[in-house]
C-alpha cells in the first residue's frame, strides 16, 4: 500500500481538501448581500482536480453534487483559465442546474510546472436573474422567461472584472447591487480557495503532490461505494410517481426508475420516464445525476469522502430529451428545486422495494418554493427567495423530523427579523402544521404554516408540488398531507395554485402550508 493510500494520510487528506471547500463557502457567506446567501446559506463550495474531478465537496447542497463537475468541465471544454481569472456559467444545458444558480470557476496553477494543478467552483442562488418575474422562478414554458442564462464566459481576467461582461450581466438582473455584492463574495472566495491550496501545498510537497494525494482520496471513495453496494442485495426493483403536471399529450407526466444492483455495480434506468412538460418542471440531466449522486453518498457508511469517486460502479440512463435530460428551450426552474425531488421520491420507493426494511419514506417532497418582488405600479423593494421546510418520511431508525430541509436541499430559512426589515412584510404566523404527518409505525414528520402579511404592492411567484399527489408512506405506513397555499383578502380566503403568478395587495395574508412526510410501517 502506497503513502498515499495510508489510512491515516486518506483522512487527513480528506479533512484538508474538504476544509477549504468549507472555507470558501464560509467567506461567501460572510462577505455576501443578499440575505439568500448570507442568511439562507444558499450555496455550495467545491474543489477539483486539473481535469475537472471533484475531489471534495462541502456539506451544503445536494442538488449541487453532481451538477457542479458538469458545470466545471463544460467551463474547461469552452473557456481557457490563465492564472487570475474566474469563469461564470448558469447555462442549465451545461451543467448548470436552474438560472439562479451562477457558478463561479477558478483555476490553481503550479509554479514548478505551470500547469493547472486544481480548480476551485463556488455556486451560489442569486435571488433573481432576471425574467419575468422577480426572483426568477416562474412557472414559464420556456427558458427564456426564466432569466438570464449565461454560458461559461470569463468575468474576471487577471484578477480585475471584465466591464463589458459585468455590464452586459447586471443590466439584465433586477437588484444590481445585490448582485454585484454576490458576484464579488464568490470572486472573493475563490481566491481565499486558492491560497488555502498553495498554504496546503507547501506542506505536501508541491501543488502537484497534493493533486496526487487527492487523486488518491477519489479512489478510496470509489471502494468504500463498491463495498457498501456489495453488502446490498443483488435484485431489481422499479418504482414510478406522476408530477402535478400533464405532459405534451395530455396524460399525466412521470418520472420512471428502475434500480438493478449486481454484486458492486448499480444502474440506475430512468427510461419509461415520460417527455418534457412546461411549468419550469424539467429538470436539466446534470440535477438527475445530482439526485443519483445523493442517493448513492446516502446508501454509504458515515465518513465516506463526498466526491467523484462515488460515482464509479453506477451506471445512470437518461433518455436524452425526456423531463429528466431537458433539451433547450425546454423551462428548467422547477426542475432543480422540485423535479428534482420527485427523482429521489422514486428512488427511494424503489429502493425500499429492492432492500425492505432499510430505507425511509418519502418526506415532503417539495422544496415549497416561493418569491415575490415589486410591483409594476409598487414601489421599489429587492428581489426575495425562500424555500419552506416540510415534514421528513418516518423510517426504521425512527420517526420523521419536523419542518426540516431534506433531500435536494440544505438551506436555512430567512431570520423573521431580517424578512421584517429588508421587506414591506409582516411575518404573522409561523408554527408546525398539526397532523401533516403520515401515520405509521414510525410517523412522518410535520410540515409547517406561514403566513405572511404584505404591506405594500406586490408580485408573488410559486413553485411547489405535492398539492395534489401527497407523499406516499412506506411498508404500510401511510401518506403525509399534501401541501396548500391561500390567499386572504379582506376576509375571505381563496387556495392559489401551486404554480402560480400572484398580484398582491397591500393587506393581503399569503398562507403557505407545506407538506408531512410519510408513514413508515403499519400504524
Amino acid at each position: 500500500m502506497s503513502r498515499r493510500d495510508d489510512p491515516v494520510a486518506l483522512a487527513l487528506t480528506r479533512d484538508l481538501l474538504e476544509s477549504v471547500a468549507e472555507e470558501m463557502a464560509a467567506v461567501c457567506i460572510r462577505t455576501a448581500v443578499s440575505p439568500n446567501v448570507k442568511d439562507r446559506r444558499d450555496l455550495s463550495a467545491a474543489v477539483f482536480d486539473a481535469k475537472g474531478v471533484m475531489v471534495a465537496h462541502a456539506a451544503h447542497i445536494p442538488v449541487h453534487l453532481g451538477a457542479m463537475p458538469l458545470s466545471v468541465r463544460a467551463v474547461l471544454d469552452t473557456c481557457p483559465l490563465e492564472p487570475g481569472d474566474v469563469a461564470l456559467v448558469n447555462d442549465p444545458y451545461a451543467g448548470g442546474t436552474h438560472l439562479p444558480d451562477i457558478t463561479a470557476v477558478r483555476a490553481v496553477f503550479d509554479p514548478a510546472t505551470q500547469r493547472r494543478a486544481f480548480l476551485v467552483a463556488v455556486r451560489a442562488h442569486h435571488a433573481d436573474v432576471g425574467g419575468a418575474v422577480p426572483g426568477s422562478m416562474a412557472p414559464a414554458d420556456d427558458v427564456y422567461a426564466e432569466g438570464l442564462r449565461i454560458p461559461p464566459v470569463r468575468w474576471v481576467v487577471n484578477e480585475t472584472p471584465d466591464p463589458g461582461v459585468t455590464s452586459l450581466l447586471l443590466s439584465n438582473m433586477r437588484d444590481a447591487d445585490e448582485r454585484r455584492g454576490d458576484l464579488a463574495a464568490q470572486a472573493g472566495a475563490l481566491r481565499l480557495g486558492e491560497r488555502r491550496l498553495r498554504e496546503l501545498a507547501a506542506g505536501a510537497g508541491g501543488l502537484t503532490r497534493l493533486a496526487r494525494r487527492g487523486a488518491s482520496l477519489v479512489r478510496y471513495a470509489g471502494r468504500l461505494a463498491a463495498a457498501a453496494l456489495e453488502r446490498l442485495a443483488d435484485g431489481s426493483a422499479k418504482a414510478r410517481l406522476d408530477l402535478e403536471v400533464d405532459g405534451v399529450d395530455g396524460k399525466p407526466a412521470r418520472v420512471a426508475v428502475r434500480l438493478t444492483k449486481q454484486g458492486t455495480r448499480l444502474t440506475v434506468d430512468f427510461s419509461g420516464t415520460t417527455g418534457p412538460v412546461g411549468m419550469g418542471l424539467n429538470a436539466p440531466r446534470a440535477v438527475t445525476q445530482s439526485a443519483v449522486y445523493y442517493f448513492v453518498r446516502c446508501l454509504c457508511p458515515d465518513g465516506t469522502p463526498t466526491n467523484d469517486g462515488l460515482m464509479e460502479h453506477v451506471d445512470v440512463v437518461v433518455p436524452d430529451g425526456c423531463l429528466l435530460a431537458a433539451r433547450p428551450p425546454a423551462p428548467v426552474a422547477g426542475g432543480n428545486v422540485e423535479t428534482s425531488q420527485r427523482v429521489v421520491d422514486a428512488l427511494w420507493l424503489a429502493a425500499a422495494r429492492l432492500w425492505p426494511g432499510r430505507v425511509p419514506a418519502p418526506g415532503c417532497g417539495t422544496m415549497s418554493n416561493w418569491t415575490f418582488g415589486r410591483a409594476p405600479d409598487g414601489p421599489p423593494m429587492p428581489s426575495y427567495y425562500e424555500t419552506i421546510p416540510g415534514g421528513a418520511g418516518g423510517g426504521p431508525d425512527g420517526a420523521g423530523a419536523d419542518a426540516i430541509q431534506q433531500h435536494m436541499t440544505n438551506t436555512r430559512g430567512t431570520p423573521v427579523e431580517v424578512l421584517e426589515a429588508r421587506w414591506p412584510v409582516r411575518v404573522e404566523r409561523l408554527a408546525l402544521r398539526p397532523r401533516s404527518g403520515g401515520a405509521g409505525k414510525q410517523a412522518g414528520g410535520r410540515g409547517v404554516i406561514r403566513e405572511v402579511r404584505f404591506l405594500e404592492p406586490a408580485v408573488v411567484s410559486l413553485m411547489m408540488t405535492r398539492h395534489a399527489t401527497p407523499p406516499p408512506g412506506v411498508a404500510g405506513g401511510k401518506p403525509g398531507r399534501a401541501g396548500r397555499v391561500t390567499l386572504v383578502r379582506g376576509g375571505r380566503a381563496r387556495r392559489l395554485d401551486p404554480r402560480a403568478r400572484v398580484d398582491i395587495r397591500p393587506g393581503d395574508v399569503l398562507r403557505i402550508e407545506t407538506p408531512g412526510g410519510g408513514g413508515w410501517g403499519r400504524p
